[in-house]
């Protein structure tokens, strides 16, 4: 339930946070009258632009029509750079809403170019925010929230008739802290964006949403009175606006705080009121499965298994609509698996049960990509945290230092005492500061190779960036050119060379597709296993080349666990790697030896070979040994004779029969 608390109203923060309280239908027909009868382009272009941002947010077809109506107008007229980057905005935005993630990120990081180039501050400020939610959708929450308080200070520079609403980049502050679990660092945020909403009438209905991100927090810290009556207030401030979206949103939130506290009457009320919700407001289908799966719990708990079928049904539907849902439903598989349990079918209930563990292995797997942020902000904190305790030691060991100096006008034997105490003290004090140089000593080695691993990461990330924008991209780009040129000879015919170029160009794209996938993980690895994959590995790094290369193994047969195997083919790729761009090896020799509980991987050149530090600091060396080390192996670097170098890897291995 805690999930349905975290994620819910997300698509009405990213419709507040961009275009603040929609347009009443009056202006709407207004801007389209002038859409339709304006003379003037520029006029023309900023109605359709107005008009398509609103459209974003309930019907995406006729926000792309208005988009290329205004874009035919700004081609023609070449003349308007301002209406042209606020084009690119509302661009960037209907990406982000429809789900196209990326298009949204070019548009926005280039729209903020543009700004900057042209001085429109005020769209630098908009661009900034709307690539803040990007990132935040993505997962990066510190570069969001970089962003964010960036968009804070810029804001207010402007002229209050270009500002966004205030309260905006201090939302956003507290829903990124709030992300990161620092609750109580998000409640100072979003207190101070409801006392700015609740002073403006045209932002009232962003303050029942301030209302509810508080009563998350609270929710999050268990403090359960608090919530309810955060949630209250803004049930009674949505219901007497009518802000139906955001009234079901608190209802939602408040009966998962009641059922926290076991008032599962109370909460079953406020759910099945979310449910059968007017008809007029569309819910997104998450939620509704969220909340269904929600009372579908309440209801087993109550011991009402029969009211409780058919909500994991009405679940069961929406899933099936929409596939993706699967990804967060894991509370209607565990319901699922409790009520055919209760009912005496074991076997309904251990496969539901099944599905509910594998989606949170799914989850957690998806979660684990995202941690090497959440480690890096972690450890920057622990790192403040440790100069602050330096500084109190340095301060402490000062005040030690003065009690010595006023103690030499005491008595003797008081002195002696004194001595010996400050003489203790000194010990544990120089234990203390062995032990921190021991830790700091185990935190720099862990340092240096989370480094290694991140970097190489992040050259692997680079690389595969590169060939998709060189490759992929160009030819992908060309195609939709060819294609653009075929819809527009849509009327007179469509020459066969056309489609001809378009689909060689196409099979381009499959085959580069292809390649950048058996990179990223061969498909001999994890079909037919290791040794032909570092068998085909060789014949695809040295073929063309004027080195020789030979491969032996010996007692390698069947398959061992995935993670050896992956962790042996990396290692072989990386040697390589090295070998051919520092090496300058003319030849090159490949071991693999099945030993009884061990496999041992030997690989040796005859090149320039290595200087003793670089094994100690280089990046791609130290990221061989982190693997290594991962899958509880040893490395060992050698000289080899007068030149070359030998490298020998041991791993434990169990086959997997």
């Amino acid at each position: 339930m805690s999930f349905l608390i975290r994620v819910t109203g997300f698509f009405l923060v990213i419709f507040f946070l961009f275009s603040g309280v929609s347009a009443q239908p009056s202006k709407t027909d207004s801007l389209k009258r002038v859409a339709e009868t304006a003379a003037n382009d520029s006029v023309k272009v900023s109605a359709l632009l107005q008009l398509a941002f609103q459209s974003i947010f309930n019907d995406s077809k006729t926000a792309w029509q208005q988009m290329e109506h205004a874009n035919r107008v700004l081609v023609k007229t070449k003349s308007y750079p301002y209406l042209e980057t606020h084009a690119r905005y509302v661009k960037a935005v209907y990406y982000d809403v429809t789900g196209a993630a990326d298009s949204a990120r070019f548009y926005f990081e280039s729209g903020l170019e543009q700004s900057r180039v042209y001085g429109f501050t005020d769209l630098e400020v908009k661009f900034r925010n709307g690539l803040g939610l990007n990132n935040w959708n993505r997962g990066h929450y510190q570069t969001a929230l970089d962003l964010f308080l960036q968009v804070d200070q810029q804001n207010k520079q402007l002229e209050k008739s270009k500002q966004i609403p205030q309260s905006t980049p201090l939302n956003n502050i507290g829903l990124i802290y709030q992300e990161l679990g620092l609750y109580e660092k998000a409640l100072e945020y979003h207190r101070q964006a409801l006392e700015i909403r609740l002073g403006d009438p045209a932002l009232l209905a962003q303050a029942a949403t301030s209302y509810n991100n508080i009563g998350i927090c609270y929710y999050h810290l268990k403090k359960y009175k608090e919530a309810e009556e955060v949630y209250r207030n803004g049930l009674a401030l949505a219901r007497e606006h009518k802000f139906l979206r955001q009234y079901y949103d608190l209802a939602g939130n408040i009966a998962n705080t009641l059922a926290a506290m076991n008032r599962y009457e109370e909460a079953q009320r406020y759910n099945l009121e979310v449910l059968n919700h007017d008809p007029s407001v569309k819910l997104p289908d998450k939620f509704l499965m969220n909340i269904s799966s929600a009372a579908a719990g309440i209801y087993l708990n109550l011991g009402k298994q029969h009211l409780a079928l058919p909500l994991l049904q009405k679940c069961f539907a929406l899933i099936e609509q929409k596939p993706e849902l699967e990804f967060y439903a894991s509370d209607v598989y565990r319901y699922a698996s409790a009520y055919y349990y209760s009912k005496g079918d074991s076997r309904k209930g251990r496969a539901y049960g099944d599905k509910h563990q594998e989606i949170l292995e799914q989850r957690f797997s998806k979660r684990n990509a995202e941690s090497l942020a959440e480690m890096e902000i972690k450890y920057q904190t622990a790192e403040k945290e440790r100069k602050i305790l330096d500084q109190q030691l340095v301060i402490e060991h000062g005040n030690l230092l003065l009690a010595r100096q006023r103690s030499q006008n005491i008595m003797l034997v008081a002195a002696l005492i004194v001595l010996a105490l400050l003489t203790g003290i000194g010990y544990i004090y120089f234990r203390a500061r062995q032990k921190v140089r021991e830790q700091q000593l185990l935190v720099n080695e862990k340092q240096q190779r989370l480094t290694a691993v991140l970097q190489a990461t992040e050259e692997e990330r680079q690389r595969i960036a590169r060939d998709l924008h060189d490759g992929i991209g160009q030819q992908l780009s060309g195609a939709i050119l060819q294609l653009e040129s075929v819809l527009h000879n849509n009327g007179s015919g469509t020459p066969q060379t056309h489609i001809g170029l378009l689909v060689e160009n196409l099979r381009k794209t499959s085959s580069e597709v292809r390649t950048l996938s058996h990179q990223m993980m061969p498909r001999s690895l994890t079909e037919l296993g290791l040794v032909p994959a570092i068998s085909d590995l060789l014949n695809r790094t040295f073929a063309g080349t004027a080195v020789q290369c030979s491969f032996q193994h010996h007692q390698v047969v069947g398959r061992f666990d995935a993670n050896t195997e992956l962790t042996l083919f990396r290692v072989v790729q990386e040697l390589l790697n090295n070998i051919i761009r520092h090496a300058y090896a003319r030849q090159v020799s490949v071991n693999l030896l099945h030993m009884k509980d061990k496999l041992r991987l030997t690989v040796e050149d005859d090149g320039i070979g290595f200087e003793p530090d670089i094994v100690n600091k280089g990046y791609g060396l130290m990221n061989i040994r982190s693997r290594v080390e991962g899958v509880n192996g040893t490395v060992l670097f050698e000289q080899n004779g007068q030149a070359g170098t030998l490298v020998t890897v041991t791993v434990p291995v169990n086959e997997n029969l």
